[in-house]
């Protein structure tokens, strides 16, 4: 049972100035990049199916900062900020179907490799404009 957000997700329109200024004036540690799979980037962001960018993880979890990068075609388009705040649960379907009943519209769970390799699931959900994300790690 969840007892706050792992991380958020912060999409960026300057990487390296967010890390540098995450890592050397605020001292948050350790930096891990990654590159998200285009499939992740459009069920999470709606962006278009193929998209590539990339991101990295800042600090260690829980509270931990997902940055990711704003792809200059998207530029001008997508507004940075915080946009997904992370609920960690071992059962994303049973999460997912409980948000249905219960009157939300979430996205369908999609697996994949999460930044250190690992296997991760993952399913947003827009509540009250703020959004959510389902999310089970290894």
């Amino acid at each position: 049972m969840p007892k706050g957000i792992s991380h958020a997700v912060v999409l960026t329109d300057d990487l390296e100035t967010m890390i540098r200024f995450l890592t050397d004036v605020c001292r948050m540690a350790p930096v891990e990049r990654y590159a998200p799979a285009p499939d992740q980037l459009t069920a999470a962001f709606g962006w278009p199916e193929g998209t590539t960018t990339g991101a990295a993880l800042v600090g260690q979890g829980p509270g931990l900062l997902d940055l990711v990068a704003i792809p200059p075609q998207l530029a001008g388009t997508v507004a940075p900020g915080v946009v997904l705040l992370a609920i960690p649960t071992a059962d994303v379907d049973a999460r997912v179907e409980a948000a249905r009943q219960a009157g939300f519209d979430p996205e369908p769970p999609r697996t994949g490799e999460g930044a250190n390799g690992a296997m991760v699931t993952l399913a947003p959900v827009k509540v009250g404009g703020v959004g959510f994300e389902f999310a089970r790690f290894g």
